[in-house]
């Protein structure tokens, strides 16, 4: 499995659209067969600032995720949104049994 993490910090005033935009891709992602998990969650003290949770079946499944229509409009409505923006790609080592 491969876990994808990402942490966003958005421009001050386009936190509604940063909003906007992870939910969009959360609707579209989250039907993707080999997705297992795709959640965002909003800083309790900074609403500026965003972590993304995605869980897939293998790294192949993820770079189609990347490769989907989906994908390209998320890109296209968070890009103008993102102050800052840090990804990173793991390897699953012991999966939580309990999901």
């Amino acid at each position: 499995m491969l876990a994808v993490v990402v942490t966003i910090e958005a421009h001050p005033d386009k936190v509604d659209e940063m909003i906007a935009a992870l939910k969009g891709n959360a609707s579209h992602s989250r039907h993707e067969p080999e997705c297992l998990k795709w959640e965002w969650s909003q800083h309790v003290d900074d609403e500026t600032k965003f972590a993304i949770y995605e869980l897939y079946t293998s790294r192949e499944a993820f770079l189609e995720h990347k490769a989907s229509d989906h994908f390209a409009a998320w890109v296209e409505a968070s890009t103008p949104c993102m102050a800052n923006k840090v990804a990173g790609q793991y390897e699953v080592s012991d999966p939580d049994s309990r999901s």
